[in-house]
Formats: structure tokens, sequence, C-alpha cells
């Protein structure tokens, strides 16, 4: 262990300090060298791996726009829009026959419908608040149920406020509000227009 030491030692006493130097730069040199071959190397190997994962991304791309999974969320855009009526629904003839069927003598009441919003592409959103009073909770269950199942019409309850007049009593008051989705004919928004165009 001593011979290459005690070798290195006597090449080293050897030299003049202007070789030393020049020594030494070059060791710097060599070594600064081999470091930025080593950089170059490993930023080609970043570079093929940034192209794999380019190539990858395109090919999901491709394949959730042009594909089978693009064919199948495009049919189911179709089926949720079929299911949005262009009929505008009459909520108090759908609540008056809602409570005949499911609450008897009872009526509803605080009617009143929101301005309708437009969520565009002649898409419409109407909400309808009212109120009951002295229910049951299986009777109001029951009124939802059969308020909210309507053939060619999305009806779904967007609030409800349950309140108790009292502890010892069963009879609640409800405050809900019931929502729809429809669609606004073309030529009913055409013919509104030239209506107010004309007026």
């Amino acid at each position: 262990m001593t011979a290459p030491v005690g070798a290195f030692a006597g090449f080293w006493s050897r030299l003049n300090p202007r070789e030393r130097n020049l020594l030494a730069i070059l060791v710097v040199v060599a070594f600064v060298m081999s470091i930025g071959v080593l950089f170059v190397l490993r930023s080609d190997s970043f570079m093929e791996s940034e192209q794999r994962i380019a190539k990858l991304r395109r090919g999901i791309n491709l394949m959730q726009t042009r594909g089978a999974v693009y064919q199948e969320k495009l049919k189911e855009k179709a089926e949720r829009e079929a299911m949005i009526s262009s009929e505008p629904i009459e909520f108090a003839i759908l609540l008056e026959e809602a409570t005949t069927a499911t609450l008897g003598d009872k009526k509803t009441q605080q009617e009143e419908e929101k301005p309708p919003l437009e969520l565009g592409d002649g898409l419409v959103k109407r909400v309808y608040s009212f109120e009951l009073r002295s229910v049951t909770l299986e009777e109001v269950t029951h009124f939802l149920h059969k308020v909210e199942d309507q053939p060619g019409h999305i009806v779904y309850t967007e609030r409800i406020k349950v309140r108790s007049p009292s502890e010892s009593e069963d009879r609640l008051n409800v405050e809900i509000d019931l929502a729809t989705w429809e669609m606004v004919k073309t030529g009913d928004a055409e013919g509104d227009e030239q209506e107010e165009d004309e007026s």
C-alpha cells in the first residue's frame, strides 16, 4: 500500500511548480469533461423518455376522441339529451294530480314558479316552489315519488325543508323546490324574437 503512494510522491517531487499546476489543471479538465459527457448522455435518455411519453399521450388522446370510447360517449350524450323534453311541463296540473293520488283532500300552498334560467344551447331550467302542511313523512315520500315519476320529463326535488310544528306530533310542514330541464324549440324561440321585433 505504501509503494504506490511513495512512487506518486517521488513523481510529484520531481516536478517543478509549473508542471504541477499544469497537471492539476489537466486533472480538473478531465473531471469536468467526464461530468459533461455523463450529463449529455443523461439528457439524451431524458429526451427519449419524453418522446415516448408524448407518443403515449397522443395515442390516448386519439383513442378518446376518435376511437370506440369517444363513440360511446357521443351515444351516451345523445341518450341524455333525448331524455330532456321540449314540451313544457305544467307544474300546477302535475301537483294537483299528485296530491289527489297520494294526499287525498290536502292541497299544496304558497305555489310559485321562479323565472326560467337559460343554460345555453336551448336548454332551460325551471324551478317551482310550494309547501305541504300537516303531512306525514310517508305521505311526503309517496307524493315526491309520484311527482318525479313523469314519463318524458326529468323532474327532481332540488330543495326540501322539513319542519315539525310539535315534538309530540308526526305531522310535518314541508317546503319543496321542484326543478326540471327543457329544450326550447328553435321555431318557438325565433317566433318570440320576431314578435319582440314587431312590437
